[in-house]
């Protein structure tokens, strides 16, 4: 039986239908929400290969590998390392779910390749990448399987080295990383490995190198490499290879900067040390001294404080390494409008709580000129002590030495007019109050080295990449380390072969490795008021 509604006015059937519209409206996006499912984390699958994957006798010119997903490739250029080296790169491209590998280079008879592409080849949705996919073919009967794996770390800290090519050659002449094209490619990932897979038996030479061009030669002077002494011999699978990268000494001395950014002072960076610094002035002629010399310990940089001032613009100098012209620089000079100061800055390294073996050290902002040391007091628990010795450390440095008692007060204070500069400015009031340490505030590390090797050594110890001391010895040996604060310390000794007294490169041409770096295999945890008692049995 139909039921109808009787005389319901027009206008009330329209407001009934609106009403009805609106919850179904309502009611279906509440029973069917839109969502995207489960995000994809999965990388593609290779599902087949044209012609399959590890073929032998191979004479295709194309390859193609389907994957169970769309596909897009990323850096490829530099993830794809194909090994052996072809002369020409084959050529790659993605087309849907299939990767096309065209072969353009005559390929080498009875020989396997491999093409690993890293993790250039990734979903198109979610950039999932399929790490290390790597294709293998052979021109012969059967496939080269052996392999040659490592790491690859800097010679002078063993830090893990990324991107750098390690290469193997099967011609054995000494200038092949120069000139030649390896035989045998692969590239270090982010902990410094890399593998070397599907090799044949045969005799190699081993190379890595940071190859800034990326052309696999060694052929620039900023390029490092790390090489094996001796020929290696692949008949098995061999691994845990480490291989010591090195950036050889540049022999060309050059001029880094000359400016002068700072009212009277020249600033000078060269890229090696000098022994003999000489900077003559070629648009000038000075009757006088006209600056004063602050040269670094290394001995590869100077400052110039000036004698001379708003005499000239710019000045021109010569920059010699004894009678060796290194070169000239045109420097452009501030005037004393730019020079706002009015006192000689004046600073110290002293804080509310004084390590027991260090120094007082004054800085001043510019050299001096002189100095009065009756002005400079002292006072040892309120006690005024007879200036202790103070000696100059660089023309802008002076070093108060004094034995300092434990857990003791002490104030510092430097009179106005104290020091005078080049500029004739003088100090305005320093003062300081502090207590030093206690002896119980520190621990000591009482260290016995008993090494394998005849050579002279260098043992470091540091914190937070800091040298904290340095000590040059031979044979058996003893060091006591004192006054160390709480913290992890290391050590680290270096076989100081040219007995130079610090670590010297390497050389390539010259056949001349890296000297030998070793670190103590584990942190050494400084607690106050205790003794580490600690024998190190170097090995070589």
């Amino acid at each position: 039986m139909n039921l109808k509604p009787r005389n319901i006015p027009p206008f009330l059937r329209d407001i009934v239908s609106l009403i009805t519209i609106t919850i179904l409206f309502y009611s279906c996006a509440q029973i069917r929400p839109l969502t995207g499912g489960e995000k994809d984390v999965e990388p593609p699958k290779a599902l087949e290969s044209i012609p399959m994957n590890g073929a032998t006798n191979f004479i295709e010119d194309k390859i193609i590998v389907e994957f169970d997903e769309y596909i897009k490739l990323n850096n490829v250029s530099s993830q794809l390392i194909v090994s052996p080296l072809m002369e020409t790169p084959p050529e790659i491209m993605v087309k849907g779910k299939k990767l096309v590998i065209k072969i353009k280079s005559a390929l080498t008879e009875n020989t396997t390749y491999s093409l690993n592409f890293g993790s250039a080849i990734a979903d198109i949705t979610e950039n999932n990448p399929f790490p290390n996919y790597k294709y293998v073919f052979s021109t012969g009967t059967f496939i080269d399987s052996l392999s040659y794996s490592g790491s690859v770390v800097n010679a002078f800290d063993l830090t893990k080295k990324e991107g750098v090519y390690v290469l193997l050659y099967d011609q054995l002449e000494d200038s092949v990383p120069l000139k030649e094209l390896p035989r045998y490619v692969a590239l270090t990932d982010k902990e410094g490995a890399y593998a070397i897979t599907n090799i044949a038996h045969g005799t190699y030479k081993l190379f890595a190198i940071k190859d800034i061009n990326s052309n696999y030669l060694f052929d620039l002077p900023n390029e490092e490499i790390g090489y094996d002494q001796e020929n290696i011999s692949i008949d098995s699978t061999s691994t845990g290879n480490t291989i010591h990268l090195f950036e050889e000494a540049n022999d060309l001395q050059y001029l880094k900067t000359a400016e002068n950014k700072i009212f009277g002072r020249i600033d000078i960076q060269l890229n090696t040390p000098t022994s003999d610094l000489i900077i003559t002035p070629l648009n000038q002629s000075f009757k006088k001294q006209w600056y004063i010399e602050d040269k670094n310990a290394a001995g590869d940089s100077a400052t110039l404080w000036l004698l001379v001032q708003d005499a000239f613009d710019n000045l021109e100098i010569e920059i010699k390494d004894g009678k060796e012209i290194i070169d000239t620089a045109d420097v452009k000079m501030m005037q004393s409008d730019d020079f706002i100061d009015t006192t000689l800055q004046v600073s110290t390294n002293i804080n509310g709580s004084f390590d027991l073996n260090q120094n007082i050290i004054i800085d001043l902002a510019r050299p001096f000129v002189g100095y009065e040391t009756d002005s400079i007091l002292f006072y040892e628990d309120s006690t005024l002590i007879p200036t202790p010795e103070i000696k100059a450390i660089g023309v802008t440095q002076l070093e108060m030495v004094y034995d300092f008692k434990e857990n003791t007060a002490y104030d510092f204070f430097i009179s106005p007019n104290t020091f005078e500069d080049v500029f004739g400015l003088k100090n305005d009031t320093i003062y300081a109050k502090f207590k030093t340490k206690k002896e119980a505030d520190y621990g000591i590390i009482n260290l016995t080295v008993a090494p394998s090797f005849s050579e002279n050594y260098i043992v470091q110890l540091f914190k937070q990449d800091k040298i904290v001391q340095e000590h040059f010895l031979i044979d058996s040996a003893e060091v006591k380390y004192q006054y160390l604060l709480p913290g992890n310390y290391g050590l680290k000794l270096i076989i100081d072969q040219n007995n130079d007294q610090e670590w010297s490169t390497g050389n390539y041409i010259e056949g001349v490795q890296p000297e030998k770096v070793i670190f103590y295999e584990k942190d050494i945890t400084i607690k106050a008021n205790w003794d580490n008692d600690i024998t190190w049995t170097i090995k070589e």
